[in-house]
Parts: C-alpha cells; sequence; structure tokens
C-alpha cells in the first residue's frame, strides 16, 4: 500500500489535532495556534532549506541552523501567550520526544546504509 503524501496544510491540520488533543486546547487556543504556525511556517520552511541546501561543516550551515533555531525560539515565545504552564510543559515534552524518535530513526537508517 502506498504511503499516504500530505500537503502543507494537511500536516498542519492533522499536528494540530493532535495537539488539541494531547493538551486539551480551547477552540481559542486552538484558533491562536494554528495562526501562530501559519505566520510562522513560510519563515521556518525557508530556515530549514536554507540548513539542508548548505554543506555539512560550514559557516553557512551554522549561520542557517542558528536562524532556524532563533526562529523556532522566537514562535514559541508566542506560543507561551496562548499555552497555560502546564500546557507548555507537556508540548515541551511532546517536541523532545519527536526529536528522541527522529534520531533514533535516523540511526537505523545509517545502520542499514552501512550494511
Amino acid at each position: 500500500q502506498a504511503p499516504v503524501i500530505l500537503t502543507p496544510q494537511q500536516k498542519m491540520e492533522k499536528r494540530l489535532a493532535h495537539v488539541t488533543k494531547a493538551l486539551k486546547l480551547t477552540d481559542a487556543q486552538a484558533d491562536q495556534l494554528k495562526s501562530i504556525w501559519e505566520q510562522n511556517a513560510a519563515k521556518l520552511n525557508a530556515d530549514h532549506d536554507a540548513v539542508q541546501a548548505a554543506a555539512k561543516g560550514t559557516d553557512a550551515r551554522k549561520d542557517a541552523a542558528q536562524q532556524l533555531a532563533t526562529d523556532r525560539k522566537a514562535m514559541m515565545q508566542q506560543m507561551k501567550g496562548v499555552l497555560t504552564p502546564e500546557q507548555l510543559k507537556k508540548f515541551k515534552k511532546m517536541m523532545l520526544r519527536n526529536v528522541e524518535r527522529r534520531e533514533k530513526r535516523l540511526k537505523h537508517i545509517e545502520q542499514k546504509l552501512k550494511q
């Protein structure tokens, strides 16, 4: 069975539904988060593309990665104004789990490529 390919908008809607349920967001909070994510999407995508385009180990890649981190931090600051302290704590844990899963998946792929 072929994997389902979601559009960026569909990915955002799926992520919002998951976060809304996991954090028990109010409708107003969900609307505000969606707005924040939409406002930042183009900038973060451009940052990500710049990191990917720059050669590994170069100053250009370090600068692009720093810009991505700065823009993510700014978005998180916006989100702090929407989420309660408990929701924010849980959201950060969710993001950490995502990073850990992504790193585990990448290690698995690297191991397969070495075989």
